[in-house]
């Protein structure tokens, strides 16, 4: 068996060589890292792969950050897990000149390795950009642009390429990451907080964080190669190709956190209000239960019905809890049922056990939650202890 799979590589490999050109001893094959942009899309880098071969006049990235929202049902499928990106290879300069017109800075490095891995790297991209291997299922963290530069020269070097994490000076989550890149969106940074689940709260080592172009780029920088009983660096040349002054700088918006805490304080002061006159605001209950329950919904089907590797697990489910958008249409009447209580009850206790996940770090929550939990557990409360009670004649 292990002859026929070796036969079966060795024939491959074979194939893949006659198939495409040989390149000369002049040959380089880079890893091109580009600077964020001010977009939430361009805030997180971008990276390539470069072939340069002056014999053959030849200068090529390999770029597998091409997707086409034009696409038939690509947001949708983007939404399922399912929307699928694509490499291309055109001439480097069209690509250096892109991101130059965007004044984002592009860095080279250029690596270490002999004349049949470069071969080796050139044939499984030329390899890739067939029409029908161009095309991958995109995963924001285990398979992207950044992600290929860690895996396509591992898939020729094998375990002789080595990342080592003793340059990472702090431990840190890919959620942690997905948050160092995104402040000035925070909304967005919001809501993909609530989508992921708990996979993403694990301490991410070096490899695991490949999955930004500004990791990949360190990552290499402290790499080696085994060669001859020798560990030798895995880049042999750093350049860079284009220099900007654009760094991204914290800007000023309204924050998610601020602006929840003032709807928890209006929330909360009708409550007391509601207290006091022994009155229910019945439209108030509909608004909450309504925005919880379709929340909770989106972060059900996040979890069970995409093909996300990132969704599962997600215990936001224990504030955002997609019954209630059933429930808000009986919170609405006059005379709301009583196992309301025993429902408003239950909901207490999901809170409490969300306190618990979070100071166990069985998942972490974005700040914002903090008053959400607040302004949940004090309606919740008051519905428990009187506003499903004795004043339900009252309620209006």
């Amino acid at each position: 068996m292990k002859l026929n799979l070796l036969l079966l590589s060795l024939f491959t490999c074979l194939s893949l060589s006659a198939q495409f050109p040989q390149l000369s001893d002049q040959a380089e094959v880079s890893l091109i890292t580009v600077g964020p942009g001010p977009s939430l899309v361009d805030c997180f880098g971008h990276s390539a792969l470069r072939v340069k071969d002056p014999a053959l006049n030849m200068d090529k990235a390999y770029n597998y950050g091409i997707f086409d929202t034009t696409e038939k049902n690509f947001y949708l499928r983007f939404a399922a897990g399912t929307a699928e990106y694509m490499v291309a290879a055109y001439d480097f300069s069209r690509f250096y000149n892109n991101y130059r017109g965007q004044n984002r800075w592009i860095t080279e490095q250029v690596l270490n390795i002999d004349q049949a891995e470069k071969q080796g790297i050139f044939d499984f991209l030329e390899n890739n950009i067939l029409p029908q291997n161009k095309f991958y299922r995109y995963d924001q963290f285990f398979d992207n642009c950044a992600t290929k530069l860690r895996d396509i020269p591992r898939s020729v070097l094998g375990d002789r390429l080595q990342f080592h994490g003793g340059h990472l000076e702090e431990e840190a989550t890919l959620r942690d990451l997905v948050d160092e890149n995104s402040f000035n969106h925070p909304w967005m940074d919001l809501g993909i907080d609530i989508g992921l689940g708990n996979l993403v709260d694990k301490v991410a080592d070096v490899e695991d964080r490949m999955y930004l172009p500004d990791y990949v780029l360190s990552a290499y920088e402290h790499a080696t190669i085994s060669r001859n009983g020798q560990e030798v660096p895995a880049i042999k040349a750093t350049n860079q190709l284009f220099e900007s002054e654009y760094y991204e700088i914290h800007r000023e918006t309204l924050s998610p956190t601020l602006l929840i805490s003032v709807i928890a304080l209006i929330v909360m002061i009708l409550t007391v209000k509601d207290y006091l006159s022994k009155r229910r605001s019945r439209w108030l209950d509909f608004v909450l239960f309504l925005i919880t329950g379709l929340v909770g919904l989106a972060v059900l089907l996040l979890w069970v019905a995409t093909h996300h590797t990132t969704t599962v697990n997600n215990l936001n489910i224990l504030w955002a809890f997609a019954p209630n958008l059933i429930v808000a249409f009986l919170m609405i009447k006059k005379e709301p049922k009583q196992w309301l209580m025993v429902y408003v009850r239950f909901l207490v206790i999901l809170l409490i056990a969300m306190t618990f996940v979070w100071i166990g770090q069985l998942q972490n929550y974005n700040t914002a939650m903090i008053p959400l939990m607040i302004m949940l557990t004090f309606r919740y409360v008051y519905l428990w202890q009187k506003g499903l009670g004795g004043t339900r004649k009252r309620a209006f």
